[in-house]
Formats: C-alpha cells, sequence, structure tokens
C-alpha cells in the first residue's frame, strides 16, 4: 500500500459525518442529541485534527526512509 493522501481520506470521511449528522438534526432535535453532540460527534474535530497531524509526520518518515533505502 502507498503512503500519502491518507490525511485527505480521513478529512473527507470527518467532513461527510457531520453532514449526515447534521441530517438527523431534521427529525432529532431534543436533549440527547445535544448531549450525543457534545460528548461524541464534538471531541472528533480536534482529536481528527492531531490524527491528520501524526498522520503526516509518519507519512514523511516513510518516505524518508524508503528514499534512503533505495
Amino acid at each position: 500500500m502507498e503512503a500519502g493522501g491518507n490525511d485527505a481520506i480521513m478529512a473527507k470521511a470527518l467532513k461527510d459525518l457531520q453532514a449526515h449528522w447534521d441530517q438527523t438534526q431534521t427529525v432529532w432535535n431534543d436533549a440527547a442529541r445535544s448531549d450525543f453532540q457534545r460528548d461524541h460527534i464534538d471531541p472528533l474535530v480536534p482529536a481528527m485534527k492531531a490524527v491528520t497531524s501524526a498522520v503526516q509526520r509518519i507519512e514523511e518518515v516513510l518516505r524518508r526512509a524508503r528514499k534512503e533505502c533505495s
């Protein structure tokens, strides 16, 4: 499997999740939804930023290793 672009895939997945989550508001708009958003959806954004940064660093290390080993 070729490294590269995994951060973009994860960013798109988060964007898609957010779009689908926003659609649920038309049929689920109560305190339980607010609690779920606070506890599960909202923490995903900063977590995803941290993961994306880590993935980018790992992919750079892998690129350098491949270059040095070839």
